[in-house]
């Protein structure tokens, strides 16, 4: 019962930072306009699309040993959510 618990906590608190960067993300790739560009629609879904999955993933692997690793990873996708707009507007020439 005491790991069903854990597994719940580490998914909420999981699923609630990586919800709030996906919605700042969100909003940064609009600002930039990048919205309307074709070409980089399908880094964009692909990145909300890992930002949905990435906190079960994260919830079922983060205990025990690999508990530093999957909070290793969780802060990795924060920051690559939250550049990842800043760098496809530099590239697209936006």
């Amino acid at each position: 019962m005491r790991a069903l618990t854990g597994f719940f906590i580490r998914l909420v608190a999981y699923a609630i930072v990586l919800g709030v960067v996906a919605r700042v993300a969100e909003h940064f790739w609009v600002q930039r306009g990048l919205d309307g560009s074709i070409a980089l629609q399908p880094f964009h879904d692909a990145g909300i699309t890992t930002l949905v999955i990435a906190p079960v993933v994260l919830a079922i692997l983060g205990f025990g040993p690999l508990r530093a690793a999957a909070i290793f990873v969780g802060a990795f996708l924060v920051g690559a959510a939250l550049t990842a707009p800043f760098a496809c507007a530099r590239f697209a020439g936006v």
